[in-house]
């Protein structure tokens, strides 16, 4: 019986992030005013704290990072555009009283 409490916890919590966060995964900074930023979108009315969010290349290199829930990541690194590739996030933040960290991938189509 204890074993089943346990997953259908997990399964709550898992359901409950995938319902409060969206993180898309590619997005094309090209300048056409259309998906040209990348960021988690998740609901204004959620308590957000110690937010984390940061991009890596697929080598490990760190490219991104940023402790405000509205800063975006624009495809540049040190000013300059990033190539078309893969890259790795890693996002950690707490909503109410749930700590949330997501590993992931988005593309950067140009």
């Amino acid at each position: 019986m204890k074993k089943l409490l346990v997953i259908a916890a997990m399964f709550v919590g898992t359901t409950a992030f995938a319902q409060d966060v969206y993180i898309p995964n590619a997005f094309s900074p090209d300048g056409d005013m259309r998906n040209d930023y990348w960021k988690p979108i998740f609901d204004d009315t959620l308590t957000v704290s110690d937010y984390l969010l940061e991009v890596y290349t697929r080598s490990g290199q760190l490219i991104f990072e940023t402790r405000d829930s509205n800063q975006y990541w624009d495809g540049t690194w040190w000013g300059s555009n990033v190539s078309e590739s893969t890259f790795v996030y890693r996002l950690a933040m707490r909503i109410e009283s749930n700590d949330i960290n997501k590993v992931g991938f988005v593309e950067v189509l140009r």
